[in-house]
């Protein structure tokens, strides 16, 4: 039987009693994960929490673990379905674009830059931009923002996604059709400014 890939061939070693396995499938994975999760859930230290979870469960389930899909699939489903746990329990962390920025300094409204007076390489309004695009992420419906997260940042393919949303390739064409038009009316404002 051919293995699927280096890191099932790391968690059935793992499942034998070799425990650097394990630490090398942390590493692996540790910061894409944490990074998936605040992307997903928008609060760094739960994204952290989540991912010591994650882990913890892989530890806990290696004893019947069988590679039924890629590794990677696996892990990211149980990272999804954490995150669709902590929404649930209304941990989710929303931002509103209308919200202002709480600072040490005191609150800053957030206003539209215009984007035709700033230089490339001016970090401030850099940091807006993003900021706002990361906002406009999180006030996706979970389902859109998870598999755009999955898609674009994750670069999973619409059948792994489909694996770890647990729903057909043309629910997830669909779920990210629909996220990249939200997306496109939320940041329409930001888009235009670039085509001036």
């Amino acid at each position: 039987m051919k293995i699927l890939d280096d890191d099932i061939e790391l968690m059935l070693s793992f499942q034998k009693g070799e425990k650097s396995c394990f630490e090398k499938i942390l590493e692996k994975y540790e910061k894409p994960l944490i990074n998936f999760i605040f992307r997903t859930i928008g609060d760094r230290w739960a994204a952290e929490d989540l991912t010591q979870e994650v882990f913890l469960r892989i530890y806990r389930s290696a004893a019947t673990y069988k590679p039924l899909a890629k590794f990677s699939t696996w892990l990211y489903k149980i990272a999804f379905d954490l995150c669709i746990d902590h929404q649930r329990k209304g941990k989710v962390k929303t931002i509103s674009l209308n919200d202002p920025i709480n600072t040490e300094e005191g609150q800053i409204i957030r206003e539209i830059p215009d984007l035709s007076q700033i230089t490339p390489d001016t970090s401030i309004e850099k940091r807006q931009i993003s900021e706002t695009v990361q906002a406009a992420v999180l006030s996706l419906p979970a389902n859109q923002r998870l598999a755009l997260t999955l898609r674009i940042y994750e670069n999973k393919s619409y059948q792994e996604i489909s694996k770890i949303l647990g729903c057909s390739i043309s629910a997830v064409e669909s779920l990210l059709f629909r996220a990249r038009q939200n997306l496109k009316q939320k940041l329409s404002f930001l888009i235009g400014s670039f085509s001036d």
